[in-house]
């Protein structure tokens, strides 16, 4: 059965994975999967003190709770996605974005186990789905580094286009980064692709 709270949808089942909204008891696998330095090689906001990763999530992931009891999706949603045997494979989160009225950012991290086995594609297509479903938004953004091919790849599979660059705006550690913005508007989003993650991860009729 999917998770339900007052009509909302907490927990949404395909037969490799299942994607639920994160839990304060998630964080010791996220702040974990964010100290990998292989993973963190391309997030400007890591490496950091655990306890400063906590204290960002943790008020987040209680609002989203707050907000779910309200029976409202939450503006700022932040996933867990596992495989069929809890095993923690990542998390993706999708967040309206300030002074764009109707516009969403999406974001996804996965730990090595999971990179390359098309599970980063599929979260990417389970956030935008769940997002044009709830929130019905006007577009859809997301950011990554430059050289970070895997999260261009999948962003670009969404449809995104490389909508700007910003040279040198990441400081990590020494050094500076561009980073890459992509964006769309959700009209030209291919309605195939919301299709086949529905079929792959149903909605219940009700949301």
């Amino acid at each position: 059965m999917h998770g339900i709270l007052r009509g909302m949808q907490t927990r949404f089942r395909s037969a490799s994975e299942s994607y639920r909204f994160a839990r304060p008891t998630d964080l010791n696998a996220i702040v974990g999967m964010l100290g990998d330095d292989e993973v963190g090689a391309w997030l400007w906001f890591v490496p950091a003190p655990p306890e400063a990763l906590r204290g960002y999530f943790l008020p987040l992931i209680e609002q989203q709770w707050q907000t779910l009891a309200d029976a409202e999706p939450p503006t700022t949603a932040i996933f867990v996605v596992e495989d069929a045997e809890a095993q923690y494979l990542g998390q993706g989160a999708v967040m309206a974005v300030e002074g764009s009225v109707g516009g969403f950012e999406i974001g996804f991290q996965l730990p090595k186990l999971a990179w390359r086995t098309g599970v980063g594609t599929r979260l990417a297509e389970f956030l935008v789905t769940w997002a044009t479903r709830l929130h019905a938004p006007y577009r859809l953004q997301a950011g990554c580094i430059e050289g970070n091919a895997g999260s261009r790849r999948i962003l670009e599979k969404l449809g995104m286009r490389l909508e700007g660059t910003r040279p040198d705006f990441r400081l990590k550690g020494d050094a500076r980064h561009t980073e890459l913005e992509f964006g769309m508007r959700v009209a030209n989003l291919d309605p195939l692709l919301l299709r086949r993650t529905e079929a792959r991860v149903p909605f219940d009729s009700e949301l």
